[in-house]
């Protein structure tokens, strides 16, 4: 199985980027079930038997091939979110928190430490049933940068570091 290499632009050759844990995959896959799962089996309940049932010139395959196809699609995405997993990661750089990641459009996203305002650190009932937080930095209204499913304990050391360095390289508005 070939791994997933970053190109030149999302890594670059000075950064480590901390890669996230493997309970982050199991997380992005529970909650791909739990999107799909129960949307196409409402639609293939309703259009593909209960509307047949009701009205008997309305044919059952448009709404069990539309289910179906929700279906492949999960599974497709299912099977690519390790791919996706694979290139994501954070690192506290220098002079700004970076993160990377994607699958068919890959991202490298930077946020200079004097620019930040908040940091807030939150979890859902999915990531704390596997010990996870996500990371939420912002830099005015419009300026956020998430860094989603780390350990708790280590996102709790990224919010101190964060917050230690942001009052530190603070930029004077």
């Amino acid at each position: 199985m070939s791994r997933v290499q970053p190109g030149p632009l999302l890594a670059p050759a000075s950064v480590t980027f901390t890669a996230l844990p493997r309970a982050a995959l199991s997380v992005w896959r529970w909650k791909l079930t739990i999107a799909v799962l129960p949307v196409a089996l409402v639609v293939a309940g309703v259009f593909g038997l209960l509307v047949p049932l009701a009205r008997p010139s309305v044919p059952a395959w448009p709404g069990l091939a539309f289910a179906g196809a929700l279906l492949a699609g999960a599974a497709f995405r299912w099977w690519r979110l390790k791919a996706a997993w694979a290139i994501s990661g954070y690192t506290l750089a220098e002079d700004e928190l970076l993160y990377r990641g994607g699958l068919f459009r890959r991202y490298l996203s930077a946020l200079p430490y004097g620019r930040i305002q908040t940091v807030e650190v939150g979890s859902g009932p999915l990531q704390r049933r596997f010990g996870l937080a996500t990371v939420k930095v912002a830099a005015g209204t419009f300026h956020q940068l998430v860094v989603h499913d780390v350990p708790t304990a280590e996102a709790e050391e990224i919010r101190d570091a964060l917050t230690r360095l942001a009052t530190e390289r603070q930029v004077s508005l």
